[in-house]
């Protein structure tokens, strides 16, 4: 540089400080969006006129909304065509709301008319997504048309120059415009592969061909540390490999960008969730970005006044989100956060995000995260999902989303309630951020609640009444309820049948996930316990070094056609120790597929309610589903996957601790369990069991109704 050029850039620094601009402002490119630190650690955004700024984003304000497949159209814009004279007339109607609303950017999937009129605005990339896109060589992960599915093979000969080509014609253009807060390089990437998020890529690229340019990477990596692919791969040498797969990725992408932008800010890839990157990565992202983001749905409890990480994680977001934070070293902006609420008349069956039965509930509790999202010192924006709803036949098969995330609704019609909070907070979230107080927790007494989620030890007094045979390897259990269970020694499953009242309703058994997702391979032992009135299973599985024994206990009601099923004990019999241990229900129903009817309309995740899901056949409204209060569900979700295959996610976790060492037993003392039950007249008997559950609970009465 030339003493004349520094001598300048003094110059500027110096006239910037005397009109009150920061500093930091002016070194980010004289009058762009920045970033900085203050004096008590504080990170916030720096605005082209030098003012600090916390970002408040909308997600997904477009004209067309989402599309129905099922209706073949976007419900919203046909809404749109009748209710708005043009476009026009709806961007400006919306630029008003959302800036009477507080809103002061446009986050992801936004109208790019709604730009350059008063918000920022970001723009997305899509660099791995679209480089994975190209298929076979090109990808690590394959793109299957959602988001988690991609990640690009950033060990490909073309992908620096195809980032580079990607950065020259949407970055070059777009350099000096002040409008632009930064870029997002992609969304919800599959930083796991598919596979535990420490070892899951180094796993997915072993099993490729040696010719494939990952496979060659990898073989080259492990040469220099004398291994090979065939060889014992420890766990800390599987998530060195997915250090370097982040650091290409984030490196390249960077300098790309970078090349063809100077001015404009690296948000990073909008890690999907917190767990799905590994430490490794975020600290990788940190290195070469200048913000990270996420998306999280956490879990608001409105009693405590705390939001948690999760549903069943005692970790507070707060907390879940400093720890990140000092992974990456880098301030952070949460880019999907959302509470649907079931009055909004939306099944909320499909998606992400806790449910609240009310439009009130779902406000006291946006306002309570957006709150906690403020206190904190290491976060600078939040982008909300979403400007509308989702259609209420969902998006298509492949994404069945169909939940009430929206500030309006498809008629375009706002939500009063959480409008008017956003349009209160959000004008004071610059002071609030600078005080940086956490909501006040509230002091409850849990002790019912934990004894309501401990399956009682005797739940049933079907053991008079039931009726177990076993003739040869076939057993059969049969209850006057009209329950029929029958399975085999030797066989896959639990119950190759399970039936109701002559109802039958398909298979019942048991999957560990211990790195891999795994069914029983065979029923080992069955025995009838008539002082349990149980009838305890242990069935076994294997693959490689890792095998296990999962024993369970299977409880039969007397008075209701319901069966309940708890995990006894998992001993880890093989030869490694399992990682990240979770424990699966898994019902199924011949008609689970009957997705496009209109089977699978159960909301998740409802506030105070149960964990539940169910398969419902539309013909007739026969159903079949389950229920837990077990603290340790971690996912209660029945769906289809893209190739029209049948998911019942009933999926457990121990409290703690998911390590499981070789030899070792996991015995869940009533901590891991469901009530199974079927019957027909369709979601409004799905729902009348749901009630008769929900009030065994809260009341404290036998499961039995003895």
């Amino acid at each position: 540089m030339k003493k004349s050029e520094r001598q300048g850039g003094r110059l500027v620094r110096a006239v910037a400080l005397l009109l009150g601009v920061t500093a930091a402002a002016v070194a980010a490119g004289e009058g762009f969006v920045s970033t900085r630190q203050d004096a008590d650690g504080r990170w916030w955004l720096v605005d082209p006129d030098g003012r600090d700024l916390f970002l408040r984003g909308i997600d997904h304000a477009n004209w067309n909304g989402h599309f129905c497949e099922a209706l073949g159209v976007n419900p919203y814009r046909e809404n749109n065509k009748r209710n708005y004279r043009s476009p026009g007339e709806w961007e400006d109607e919306t630029l008003a709301r959302l800036k009477a609303w507080g809103f002061n950017a446009l986050g992801a999937g936004c109208s790019p008319e709604l730009r350059r009129r008063g918000l920022f605005h970001i723009e997305f990339l899509g660099v791995g997504q679209a480089f994975c896109s190209k298929g076979g060589a090109f990808a690590i992960s394959p793109f299957e048309g959602i988001p988690g599915t991609a990640f690009p093979n950033v060990f490909h000969p073309d992908f620096a120059a195809f980032a580079d080509a990607l950065a020259r014609k949407m970055c070059a253009p777009q350099k000096d415009d002040r409008s632009i807060l930064g870029y997002f390089f992609d969304n919800e990437l599959a930083w796991e592969a598919k596979g535990a998020s420490s070892t899951g890529m180094f796993d997915a690229v072993a099993r490729m061909p040696p010719s494939h340019p990952a496979r060659q990477a990898l073989d080259e990596f492990l040469a220099w540390r004398g291994r090979t692919v065939g060889s014992i791969v420890p766990e800390e040498t599987k998530t060195a490999f997915l250090r370097l797969a982040a650091r290409r990725y984030f490196e390249i992408i960077s300098a790309a960008v970078r090349r063809h932008d100077p001015n404009h800010l690296l948000l990073g890839a909008r890690f999907a969730g917190l767990s799905s990157a590994h430490q490794v990565v975020w600290e990788e992202a940190g290195r070469f970005c200048d913000i990270l983001t996420f998306n999280n749905y956490p879990w608001a409890d409105l009693d405590e006044n705390v939001v948690y990480f999760s549903r069943k994680d005692a970790i507070r977001a707060a907390d879940a989100y400093a720890l990140r934070y000092s992974w990456a070293q880098k301030p952070l902006i949460i880019t999907e956060w959302s509470f649907p609420a079931l009055d909004a008349g939306l099944p909320c069956s499909s998606g992400a995000g806790q449910r609240f039965r009310t439009q009130r509930e779902r406000t006291r509790a946006t306002e309570l995260f957006a709150r906690t999202l403020l206190a904190l010192p290491f976060m600078v924006g939040y982008d909300y999902f979403m400007w509308v709803d989702e259609p209420a036949l969902g998006i298509s098969r492949k994404f069945p989303e169909d939940s009430n995330y929206g500030l309006v609704n498809e008629r375009g019609e706002p939500y009063p309630e959480i409008t008017a909070l956003f349009a209160r907070l959000n004008p004071q979230a610059e002071s609030l951020h600078a005080q940086g107080e956490l909501p006040p927790a509230r002091a409850v007494d849990r002790a019912a609640e934990a004894r309501a989620a401990v399956f009682p030890p005797a739940a049933s007094a079907a053991s008079a009444h039931a009726v177990f045979t076993r003739v040869g390897d076939a057993y059969r259990l049969e209850v006057p309820t009209g329950l029929v269970l029958a399975g085999r020694v030797g066989g896959h499953a639990a119950f190759d049948t399970v039936a109701v009242n002559g109802l039958a309703c398909g298979p019942f058994t048991f999957m560990l996930y211990h790195g891999d997702y795994q069914d029983i391979d065979r029923v080992e032992s069955v025995e009838w316990i008539p002082s349990r009135g149980a009838l305890r299973i242990a069935g076994v599985g294997a693959k490689g070094r890792k095998s296990f024994r999962l024993v369970y206990d299977v409880i039969p009601f007397a008075h209701r056609p319901w069966f309940a099923a708890s995990v006894v004990s998992v001993a880890n019999t093989g030869a490694e120790e399992f990682t990240d241990l979770k424990a699966f229900f898994r019902q199924y129903a011949p008609w689970a597929g009957d997705w496009s009817k209109g089977g699978h309309k159960a909301p998740q995740n409802v506030w105070k309610a149960p964990s539940a899901a169910v398969w419902i056949r539309s013909a007739d409204g026969a159903w079949c589903g389950g229920a837990t209060y077990a603290r340790t569900v971690r996912h209660f979700i029945y769906w289809i996957s893209g190739d029209g295959a049948p998911h019942p996610d009933a999926m457990f976790s121990p409290i703690g601790s998911t390590h499981l060492a070789a030899g070792a037993t996991w015995a869940p003392q009533g901590q891991v369990w469901m009530v199974a039950a079927a019957g027909r007249g369709g979601a409004d008997g799905w729902q009348k069991f749901l009630d008769e559950f929900i009030a065994t609970q809260s009341s404290g009465v036998d499961l039995d109704f003895k």
